[in-house]
């Protein structure tokens, strides 16, 4: 190992795992190659620190697990919401936006009547389209007959529309 470097052997292998002669060798090249001194330097030192952390154990205090079945207890004994009452958390935002919007849509349509919104329909002519669909009167009244209706909408679309 004196002619190639070390760092491929502490990459591939954890430092623990090195045979006594990889260490050995690793050693009598660290001796002439700094890069490979701090690499082996780093591994070593990981690997002691491993060691320790593995070592330790964490003591749990006395009320752990009591605390740990309390809890567990208590969401098992906890009443579930009703599926409503969850599916309207989740859509009651976008189900009250739609009603708002219904209920304006609803008012501009019933309350957008303004002066110029109905035609003046007295001084139309009494076989106007208008006049025949919209103020027909009485049906005893001079009721029209389809010929003259049909007439008289087909002679204003034929003309110059007036």
């Amino acid at each position: 190992m004196p002619d190639t470097h070390i760092t491929r052997t502490l990459e591939e292998k954890p430092f623990d795992s090195l045979s006594g002669d990889d260490i050995a060798r690793a050693e009598s090249h660290i001796a002439i190659c700094d890069d490979c001194k701090s690499a082996y330097d780093a591994a070593r030192i990981a690997a002691h620190l491993i060691q320790a952390r593995t070592a330790e154990t964490v003591d749990v205090g006395p009320f752990f697990k009591t605390r740990v079945m309390a809890a567990i207890r208590e969401s098992r004994l906890s009443p579930e919401e009703p599926p409503l009452v969850r599916m309207w958390r989740a859509a009651g935002a976008l189900v009250s936006s739609i009603a708002v919007l219904l209920v304006i849509l609803t008012g501009m349509t019933i309350f957008n009547e303004g002066p110029d919104s109905q035609i003046e329909l007295r001084s139309q002519n009494l076989y106007s389209p208008e006049y025949v669909v919209l103020e027909r009167g009485d049906p005893d009244d001079d009721e029209l007959a389809n010929d003259q209706v049909i007439s008289t909408i087909y002679d204003l679309e034929d003309g110059d529309g007036q």
